[in-house]
């Protein structure tokens, strides 16, 4: 029987910061995650894993953690959405933070984010920069702090900065409770941009706190990466969530260019998938009808490489990385 959601034991109180993994066959790389989380400096939390109908061995390793701050639900596969919108309804603390399987925080995470909670009361979320770790252990910056440095985000803020590179990621951003329940928490049945959707409709509700100190940890050495297992949509939910704040906001010049570009760089994303992968016609047409300043050279790049036969794209790219490398 799992403990009643929010306890740390019997009769405990909750604490101010609950945690959610979801997981699905990252037994590779979970106690990773795991002890990422269990070695904050900040101890007073409470760390949810949602095993999500994974047929690996996982969840057993989840299992093998001696820690009463942790505890395991199993469920049948029903995608990460649904996995993480269990993990919140599990817990009650006023503030949660996510985690992917198959990343992990910096030590001082979790005691940055409540820190600066704190100070931003108006904030519906804190969200740190964080490092992308390369197989070889190379490390880059997700987010350029040259081009956001830390601020209050606000829609045209995040629309600026997010055509570059989202400075809200999945597994470096703690949460208010109450306005991810009000936001209708994680979009179910969505493969990509779920979590974008979610952060946009909190956005849309009150500013985010963006730290552009590093918070989080992206390993590209994971498997199982939903980006890789799925083709990139031609149109992603959340393409429709802006579209709707817009019609309410018809005001809001700057923040439709902005929102437009932003969505250029996913249609652009999906026409290198085409041209790459699947159908180069389809891929052409979609870059006919992208209107994009922001990307005109990837835009000029992706017509070309349209024109090359598809055995040659292997050997551009090795090309390309030697060059720039």
């Amino acid at each position: 029987m799992e403990p009643e959601a929010g306890k740390l034991g019997p009769g405990g109180p909750p604490p101010p910061v609950a945690v959610v993994i979801p997981l699905y066959n990252k037994e590779r790389h979970i106690r990773r995650a795991i002890d990422s989380v269990l070695g904050q400096t900040h101890r007073a939390l409470e760390l949810v894993v949602v095993d999500d109908g994974s047929s690996d061995g996982g969840a057993a390793l989840v299992e093998a953690v001696a820690d009463p701050r942790l505890r395991l639900h199993r469920q049948a596969n029903a995608g990460v959405s649904a996995a993480r919108n269990r993990g919140v309804a599990l817990t009650s603390a006023p503030v949660i933070a996510f985690l992917d399987a198959d990343d992990a925080w910096v030590p001082d995470f979790l005691e940055n984010v409540l820190a600066l909670a704190g100070r931003h009361p108006e904030a519906v979320a804190v969200a740190m920069n964080y490092e992308v770790v390369a197989p070889s252990g190379a490390r880059s910056l997700g987010v350029d702090p040259a081009r956001a440095p830390s601020q209050l985000l606000d829609p045209l803020a995040y629309f600026r900065i997010g055509k570059h590179g989202s400075p809200v990621f999945s597994s470096s951003v703690a949460v208010r409770r109450e306005a991810l329940l009000a936001a209708g928490g994680f979009p179910e049945g969505v493969r990509l941009g779920e979590d974008i959707d979610t952060w946009l409709r909190l956005l849309f509700r009150g500013p985010v706190v963006f730290d552009a100190r590093p918070g989080g940890m992206y390993f590209n050495d994971a498997t199982n990466r939903a980006l890789h297992q799925h083709a990139p949509p031609a149109r992603y939910v959340f393409f429709d969530t802006i579209d709707r704040w817009l019609a309410a906001h018809p005001q809001r010049v700057d923040e439709r260019r902005e929102a437009e570009e932003f969505k250029n760089f996913f249609r652009l994303l999906h026409a290198h998938h085409q041209i790459r992968w699947g159908d180069t016609a389809a891929g052409r047409q979609l870059l006919r009808e992208t209107r994009t300043e922001t990307f005109r050279r990837e835009k000029l790049r992706l017509q070309v490489l349209s024109r090359v036969p598809r055995s040659c794209h292997a050997g551009l790219a090795r090309l390309k990385q030697a060059l720039f490398s």
